[in-house]
């Protein structure tokens, strides 16, 4: 498959547009060199590191085999690297720096609106 080392993908199921993507993904490149990690279902998986989560339910978070943190568009950026068909859009995106900054605006802003993160918020601030 893959000549790049593993990441961890630190993901939320909760989130329907989330699950369907990462759902995907598995499926596309099940040999892919990717560590998921469900927030939703083991917020353990967080023990050790440095982001809440509400950070990593708020934007994709991704660790790569150095330790260094990635979040959002740099984070998906990371991710897509590792997957058939998506390779190519993230060397693009890498070779077109003036875009990522718009694309990271955009995708803040999905991320704000997108289902299921208002009610998991106020889940977990009175549950």
């Amino acid at each position: 498959m893959s000549a790049l080392p593993p990441i961890t993908v630190f993901f939320d199921s909760y989130c329907p547009v989330c699950r369907r993507e990462v759902a995907s993904h598995r499926r596309r490149a099940p040999d892919a060199p990717i560590v998921w990690r469900d927030l939703a279902t083991d917020p353990a998986a967080l023990a050790g590191q440095d982001f809440g989560l509400d950070a990593a339910l708020a934007l994709l978070h991704v660790r790569d085999a150095q330790g260094r943190l990635h979040i959002g568009l740099a984070a998906h950026l990371q991710l897509w690297e590792r997957l058939p068909g998506w390779r190519h859009l993230a060397a693009a995106l890498q070779r077109l720096a003036w875009l990522q900054r718009p694309l990271e605006m955009l995708y803040r802003l999905f991320t704000r609106h997108r289902p299921g993160l208002a009610r998991r918020r106020r889940e977990r601030r009175h549950g």
